[in-house]
């Protein structure tokens, strides 16, 4: 399959330099955004099966970006959850870390498709805030939580409009049940690049270990997924673990090996959405582990939500209820 990437790239307003390695690019976006990518040879068309048997086969440092004349529905859901990083050329599309950047007029309508290059991460995080809060809040507690402006808070807040209230005392859900369905609708997922591992560990073991070391590391672990769910929430027994990191960890030494993200038993995962971190701040003492802190249960409800497993269904409830406050 002959596609010219770089005229492809250039199409989409990425310029172009070497990477660190001899098979990886630079590409940067005029509004800022810089990735390093490993382009895969180009095939006619991308399915599931073809970028799963290759997303085992990484450097721990690089992100696979792959390449195809056109792709299957289920793989432009997978690159627009931020699974995948994938370039097209029909329509010339290119989808990284979540993001669409299209050619055309109008972003192609995935089911979690969303405007080129500018995810509205504020917007959700304020979402996630009210939920979380258990008292209104004023615009400056939370640009200051958030680590933006009072502008952006007023600009997410007016796009959230009647799912918000609004009193001398701040603002706040109007019904956080309503806010959870709309925003775990809306959210496309943390995005980022993802690591598979294995291990014969249990997997809230895994989880624990992978956080120690990520903590050693200076990566700034935030626990999340099952083992996250089943703390906030106690219910099934997690078959998966996931951890936030800031950055690349190599778990080789530590007991683990690398794995596919389907056949997997850990992701670490280095989320775009700059907000992760953020909301660590409305999460008890209490519920850190050894010093480590499990994410926010939002993100915790949407990494359930959003897996496989046989009760995920049951358990998603039950940290919806906690969530919104129906189950205390």
């Amino acid at each position: 399959m002959s596609i010219d990437m770089v005229d492809l790239l250039r199409e989409l307003d990425f310029r172009i330099a070497e990477g660190r390695t001899p098979t990886s690019w630079l590409i940067r976006h005029p509004e800022g955004m810089s990735f390093e990518v490993e382009p895969r040879t180009p095939v006619a068309r991308l399915t599931a099966h073809g970028t799963r048997a290759l997303s085992g086969r990484r450097r721990i440092d690089s992100r696979l970006l792959f390449v195809g004349h056109t792709a299957t529905p289920g793989v432009l859901e997978q690159a627009a959850s931020g699974q995948i990083d994938i370039l097209i050329a029909e329509p010339p599309t290119l989808i990284i870390g979540g993001a669409t950047y299209s050619a055309l007029p109008e972003p192609s309508r995935t089911p979690r498709s969303r405007r080129v290059g500018k995810p509205a991460w504020t917007r959700w995080a304020v979402a996630r805030y009210l939920l979380l809060a258990r008292e209104p809040a004023r615009q400056l507690e939370i640009a200051d939580v958030l680590g933006t402006s009072q502008q952006a808070i007023s600009n997410a807040s007016r796009a959230l409009g009647d799912h918000l209230t609004h009193s001398p005392r701040g603002m706040a859900a109007a019904d956080k049940t309503r806010l959870l369905n709309h925003w775990i609708q809306e959210y496309p997922g943390t995005g980022g690049q993802e690591f598979g591992w294995y291990s014969l560990d249990t997997i809230v073991e895994q989880t624990a270990d992978a956080a120690r070391v990520a903590q050693l590391l200076g990566a700034n672990p935030l626990m999340s997924g099952d083992v996250a769910a089943d703390h906030y929430a106690p219910w099934k027994l997690p078959a998966q673990g996931r951890v936030y990191v800031n950055r690349p960890i190599d778990l080789a030494d530590d007991g683990f090996v690398p794995a596919p993200l389907a056949e997997a038993t850990l992701i670490t995962c280095i989320p775009r959405d700059p907000s992760v971190w953020r909301l660590t701040e409305l999460i008890p003492a209490t519920s850190r582990r050894d010093g480590i802190c499990p994410a926010d249960p939002a993100i915790a409800l949407w990494d359930l939500t959003n897996s496989a497993g046989i009760d995920n269904e049951e358990a998603s409830l039950r940290l919806a209820e906690y969530i919104t406050g129906e189950g205390t």
